[in-house]
């Protein structure tokens, strides 16, 4: 995605209401909205590390996604189109439901 694309989505995904910012009724300050959000970046950098890569935050609505060994990166609007964004950037397909990714991430959290 450009990144004037990414600047025109509409709203938070519903994968990001488990905070729930994705709710409309939804109103919290800024510093609680960052403060979920840089969470949710903590979480998801556990679970790409085992890949190696990376995500950090853009305009406060997207992710840049990174590859840490260098050269590519993509930025996605939301967690859905991070997976594909992932395969695209390491060049190789991602399952994150496969067992051997499952037991990465165990590794990583303990």
């Amino acid at each position: 995605m450009c990144a004037l694309c990414g600047i025109l989505v509409d709203g938070p995904h519903w994968t990001e209401t488990g905070t729930d910012s994705g709710h409309e009724a939804y109103e919290a300050d800024a510093r609680r909205i960052y403060l979920e959000r840089v969470y949710r970046l903590q979480i998801l950098n556990n679970i790409l590390k085992p890949f190696g890569a990376s995500a950090e935050d853009w305009s406060g609505g997207q992710y840049i996604v990174r590859n840490v060994a260098g050269g590519a990166s993509d930025v996605v609007p939301n967690l859905p189109a991070l997976w594909k964004s992932l395969e695209f950037i390491l060049n190789q397909e991602v399952d994150p439901l496969s067992t051997e990714f499952l037991n990465k991430i165990e590794k990583v959290s303990n």
